[in-house]
């Protein structure tokens, strides 16, 4: 019996090559779609795969003849006395094996298919500099099913989707409560604080109506406090001053009577504990606040998990991740919030105001993360 696995782009070529290379009496014993090997594979339309025997006709001939030849009782050539029955056994033996070695071939292929999906998970969250703690958690948690692999067949939808879940298990996306009145952004220096506060106020401003005041604590730059006074004056709303943080509470009930309140902290070195301390007693002295950590999306992983460290005072914040268009990668947006467990806001995407802020989305996420990748 001659055996042969072909492999073609749809039926009608696998039967044709089943007929070249076999004849038209081969029997197709399995069939299946697989995907092509390799990470470029994964996305690639699937293939038809076949098993394909024929049997021998003139070994089977040559067989049957000698054995019509021999008498009961009687051997030919030293050899057992066969009989039609014991060759129709054991070629449905055979036809078994192949079945099994088939089944067996499948289930191998279903693994390989897993493990080229973690690869290729694996591939775009390294490449988007992903923290490797952060990598695992995430591959761990994508189940992925070897009965739907065979049943489903896998595409760039299919693959962009695997992904998608795995994130969207861990990333908690909340933008600003529109019930809180006080939201106060504090982080490092440099990630762009005082014009993302102008950007959420103007947003407020213009789009939702509201009326905002704003509050600047962040007296240490020269050019901090004029920045926020140039975007006051343009949106005609009010700004208060405050130079130790005593005085925030007098400034809070000074706009007590507007819908949003926001203020500006000095950015504050998280290798400065002096700094830090007086943070804190900045944000001691507010009560009913919402606080928004904002981090730079080009801050390298070792210095955002320091940062965090520093931060960790906190008990409770949301996160805005800002300079999204100066990075090469993005897993900041996935890394910070996977490994705080805290709500993810606002990305900022360039120094427009107010229109270069958005709020941050699973979908805006796997765009960035795939088209620098796949």
């Amino acid at each position: 019996m001659k055996i042969k696995r072909i492999q073609a782009r749809n039926n009608q070529e696998a039967l044709m090559k089943v007929k070249m290379e076999l004849g038209p009496d081969a029997v197709i014993i399995h069939q299946r779609k697989i995907k092509p090997k390799g990470i470029l594979g994964f996305f690639k339309k699937p293939i038809i795969e076949v098993v394909a025997a024929r049997e021998d006709i003139t070994n089977t001939v040559s067989s049957k003849q000698n054995i019509s030849s021999v008498g009961p009782g009687l051997e030919m050539d030293n050899q057992p006395k066969l009989s039609y029955q014991t060759l129709e056994n054991e070629l449905q033996s055979i036809k078994s094996l192949l079945n099994k070695l088939a089944n067996q071939h499948a289930v191998t292929e279903n693994t390989d298919q897993v493990q080229i999906q973690q690869s290729l998970l694996n591939t775009i969250l390294r490449e988007n500099d992903m923290d490797p703690n952060v990598i695992e958690v995430l591959v761990n948690e994508c189940q992925i099913n070897t009965a739907e692999l065979n049943d489903n067949n896998l595409d760039e939808n299919k693959a962009r989707e695997l992904i998608r879940s795995c994130i969207k298990k861990r990333i908690n996306i909340q933008p600003y409560d529109p019930h809180q009145k006080v939201l106060v952004f504090v982080g490092p220096t440099g990630v762009g604080k005082t014009t993302t506060i102008a950007k959420l106020a103007a947003r407020a401003t213009l789009n939702e109506g509201k009326k905002v005041g704003l509050i600047s604590a962040d007296t240490y730059r020269i050019a901090a406090v004029e920045q926020l006074r140039t975007y006051s004056d343009i949106l005609n709303i009010p700004l208060h001053v405050i130079y130790q943080p005593e005085e925030i509470s007098d400034a809070i009930k000074q706009l007590q009577h507007l819908d949003l309140i926001m203020v500006d902290t000095a950015g504050r070195s998280h290798r400065d504990e002096n700094q830090i301390i007086e943070l804190k007693r900045l944000l001691d002295q507010i009560n009913g606040k919402e606080i928004y950590l904002l981090l730079s999306c080009t801050t390298r992983q070792q210095d955002i998990r320091d940062i965090l460290d520093k931060y960790s005072f906190l008990e409770d914040y949301k996160v805005i991740i800002t300079k999204v268009d100066e990075a090469t990668a993005f897993g900041t947006l996935i890394n910070v919030p996977v490994m705080t467990e805290k709500a993810i806001s606002f990305m900022t995407t360039g120094q427009s105001v107010p229109d270069d802020i958005e709020v941050v989305t699973i979908d805006k996420i796997m765009n960035l993360m795939i088209k620098e990748t796949v």
